[in-house]
């Protein structure tokens, strides 16, 4: 080769070079761009905060299967993106509630209800009462006040505190009235009654949960036989004099009381749905498996305020963000599909208390032994360059996550908060107690979560382009056969 024809070779392969990076960018900024469109459109004040059920939840619901067919992606029923369900709701002040134990009622200043999922068509609840302490269970401190005790069918009576002093900044945890009432309900308790003296007056987190929650309308699926959706049961905070006993003279085990409630009121019904698409695989041998890449596409809707402050919960980062990001690895896998069939998979009322998911459970569009894997993505739009891979029943799956996120330019940390036990919080719980390995990418709570302030302009969205690239290598490497990553089940993660 002579020395010009050395510099015209060299000159083209620059030319190659520089051309395919110019592509490569282009891709990265046109992936940028669209994720922005979809956050931007989703958590815009015209969807109403996409409350389930909601016209807002509808709209998006319209727009996530224009945008499936639009990449190729296939109904998931047939002919139909939707998975529609009946979901009832009443509001705690227009409802007669009674509470009474050994049949004499409460006075309404001595208690504060937070019914969580239970239709009142479910009738009075009338059970024994067993006192368990602290009501804490928290095996990295060998602590665990419900051994030796039968609370199934039974109201657990705890009293605030644990053996530590609490967090009073934090409203999760097995030290926290949240943390208990988890404990008690996967253990069968259908009522956890926490005794204190502030009930929603004192200055603590949690008290200011307690205010929020009592008067926030309760919500639960409407289908004969399904039960209650989550890991969390009715909770009743009480003083400790309505009880009639001293909590502190209390022994652990059965009270010889029994706790009465009973409310009425009118519930209203609406219709919710969850978006669903598929993208088939193309091996014979493994196109009846199945990839699932979830995200609750619902938030926290619209609320009357005073006038001049902001009434739309718009829940950009909670959830445009990961439904944004599904929607970016759909497209990108319908393009070229796998070996594994994909699932693609939106729900609603996630932030009702996973409503979708649950009742996608009862009636699950594959079923779920033939699901290899679930990638959820909830909350990944404020990156800092990393990204909690919460991945509680299948530990091999977050190093693999960790592994593809550092070549993208992405920390994958471990969950922050493991004794929060998020798994039964979110989306990931009805698979995860179906046996199904996953894993959920969050970027962590801030000062505008589940806040008027959750808004599109405050996204970082180069961080969560990176995040989705990470998720859509991790779902490729699993639609091309990557074997089905082990569950392990951890000795805490109980199913009621």
């Amino acid at each position: 080769m002579s020395l010009s024809q050395w510099h015209v070779c060299t000159a083209c392969a620059l030319v190659l070079a520089t051309c395919s990076g110019s592509a490569s960018e282009a891709a990265k900024t046109e992936a940028v761009r669209r994720l922005q469109a979809d956050v931007y459109f989703l958590a815009s004040d015209a969807l109403e905060g996409r409350g389930t059920p909601s016209r807002g939840l509808d709209v998006a619901a319209l727009y996530l299967e224009t945008q499936l067919k639009i990449s190729g992606v296939e109904p998931a029923l047939r002919t139909s993106f939707r998975q529609t369900y009946k979901i009832g709701e009443y509001k705690p002040s227009e409802a007669a509630t009674t509470v009474k134990i050994d049949g004499k009622p409460l006075s309404a200043k001595d208690y504060v209800l937070i019914n969580i999922g239970r239709d009142p068509a479910q009738g009075p609840m009338d059970v024994e009462m067993v006192y368990a302490a602290n009501g804490v269970v928290a095996e990295e401190r060998n602590v665990n006040d419900y051994e030796g005790l039968d609370i199934r069918g039974k109201a657990v009576v705890v009293r605030k505190g644990a053996p530590w002093p609490p967090d009073p900044e934090q409203v999760f945890g097995p030290d926290r009235a949240m943390g208990k009432l988890m404990a008690a309900t996967v253990r069968g308790a259908p009522l956890l009654v926490y005794l204190s003296k502030d009930l929603d007056t004192g200055s603590e987190a949690e008290a200011g949960f307690f205010r929020e929650m009592k008067d926030a309308p309760v919500a639960f699926l409407r289908e004969p036989g399904l039960g209650l959706p989550s890991a969390l049961n009715p909770l009743l905070v009480l003083k400790p004099e309505a009880l009639g006993a001293d909590a502190r003279q209390l022994k652990k085990g059965p009270l010889g009381k029994k706790i009465q409630i009973s409310i009425e009121a009118r519930v209203n019904e609406g219709l919710a749905s969850n978006v669903l698409g598929k993208i088939p695989g193309r091996d014979p041998a493994l196109r009846e498996e199945w990839v699932v890449l979830s995200a609750h596409y619902d938030h926290l809707g619209s609320h009357s305020v005073p006038e001049g402050q902001d009434g739309i919960w718009n829940g950009a980062d909670d959830n445009a963000s990961g439904t944004a990001g599904v929607l970016e690895v759909a497209r990108r896998l319908a393009q070229n599909p796998g070996k594994r069939s994909v699932l693609v998979f939106f729900t609603s009322g996630e932030d009702r208390g996973i409503l979708g998911s649950a009742y996608y459970a009862a009636h699950p569009v594959v079923p779920m032994e033939k699901v290899a894997v679930q990638l959820n993505l909830d909350m990944i739009g404020r990156s800092q360059g990393k990204v909690e891979g919460i991945a509680a029943c299948a530990p091999n799956l977050f190093q693999q996550t960790a592994e593809v996120g550092k070549k993208r330019g992405v920390e994958v940390i471990p969950d922050q908060h493991p004794t929060w036990r998020v798994v039964y919080l979110t989306d990931v719980y009805h698979f995860a107690k179906n046996g199904v390995p996953g894993i959920e990418f969050f970027t962590g709570v801030h000062p505008d979560y589940h806040q008027p302030s959750d808004t599109a302009d405050k996204i970082r969205y180069e961080e969560m382009a990176r995040i989705v690239d990470t998720a859509a290598e991790l779902a490729r490497a699993y639609a091309d056969g990557r074997p089905k990553p082990a569950f392990i089940r951890p000795a805490w993660f109980l199913v009621p």
